[in-house]
């Protein structure tokens, strides 16, 4: 700390590390001190927009400086990992973007290593702090649902795929939408249901638009030569308690975006994040949709990142626990296995 208050150090800003860098400056006791980058141009830009006193390239020389009490990991998939355990092991906080990490191992040793240093770690799933999320959670929390038995959930893009190499190269990203958007409307869905044991996971994954010359993106186009990734990918997950879950996933779908979970209760079903509400009453179809009488209007990116400042502070407990991140890892660990062995994975 300085002068009362929590330094922080943004490692990788480029796009959603700016966004991070918005969101702690935010905060009245929070210094964003220093930030590193690989490339020496975004360093450059980013430490001059936001008058970030040290700017450098690697991430070691950030977390070596003593009185930083926070690290934000915002660097593409595979450097989630080294970077998290370097500054875990120098009693730095992390919070670190979605995936928490590309193999389930990894997410172990994080673990691990925030708890040998007493350490808050979280993934940055900023989904469940939203108000639909939250809201969402509540409700079924409090029974309005009934029991949740199946949910049916949707990363669907039709022609939004991130050009850079961060996301089509498999050793950056460690997969296509599965790993990208997938692990977001997982995380809730899952987060939803309580989080139960998993029995076993099946998957399939396609690579049939990407490859395509004729294919155009509507965020600019990627490399087809160099596209190693899926562009499709579905998975069904089946529970020790004998509910289930549908995950399907798309970069450059022939069909609609779609970005919903379908939860369906005993009680009542709902689709989130739209908050459309469907039950009984009196032999009537009872449907409605659910608004807020005050609107939150700050991003759940930001949220997030206050009500993680928080636990630091207090010691609390972290909404987003490293544990049901190591299980949505896992999850989709055995989805690529699954397909890769053409048969289904058991826990």
């Amino acid at each position: 700390m300085k002068n009362g208050k929590y330094l922080v150090g943004v490692v990788g800003a480029g796009g959603i590390g700016r966004y991070h860098i918005e969101g702690w400056k935010k905060l009245n006791d929070v210094i964003v001190f220093g930030i590193a980058d690989t490339n020496a141009s975004v360093i450059e830009t980013v430490s001059k927009k936001y008058e970030i006193p040290v700017a450098v390239r690697d991430y070691k020389n950030l977390i070596e400086i003593e009185e930083i009490d926070i690290i934000d990991v915002c660097t593409p998939n595979s450097f989630h990992y080294p970077v998290t355990i370097a500054a875990l092991k120098s009693g730095k906080h992390v919070l670190c973007e979605k995936p928490l990490a590309i193999k389930s191992i990894h997410v172990e040793k994080m673990i691990q290593a925030a708890k040998e240093n007493k350490r808050k770690l979280m993934a940055a799933q900023n989904n469940r702090f939203s108000y639909a999320g939250k809201m969402t959670k509540k409700i079924i929390d409090n029974g309005e649902l009934g029991e949740i038995y199946f949910a049916q959930c949707y990363a669907l893009r039709r022609r939004e795929l991130p050009a850079a190499d961060t996301f089509i190269k498999k050793e950056l990203s460690g997969g296509g939408p599965m790993f990208d958007i997938g692990v977001h409307i997982l995380d809730i869905a899952y987060w939803f249901m309580g989080c139960p044991k998993v029995h076993s996971v099946k998957g399939v994954m396609f690579t049939k638009l990407a490859k395509n010359k004729g294919i155009t993106g509507a965020w600019g186009q990627w490399d087809t030569e160099k596209y190693e990734v899926e562009d499709f990918a579905a998975g069904f997950v089946l529970f020790k308690d004998g509910r289930a879950l549908n995950l399907t996933c798309s970069f450059l779908s022939n069909l609609p975006s779609n970005w919903s979970a379908y939860l369906y209760g005993t009680k009542a079903g709902i689709i989130w994040p739209e908050m459309k509400l469907f039950s009984e009453l009196n032999g009537m179809h009872k449907d409605s949709t659910l608004t807020p009488i005050v609107q939150e209007n700050e991003p759940s990116h930001h949220i997030e990142i206050k009500e993680f400042l928080e636990c630091v502070k207090t010691g609390k407990e972290v909404l987003v626990k490293p544990e049901e991140s190591l299980e949505v890892i896992k999850i989709l660990e055995a989805m690529y296995i699954s397909h890769e062995k053409k048969r289904e994975v058991l826990f």
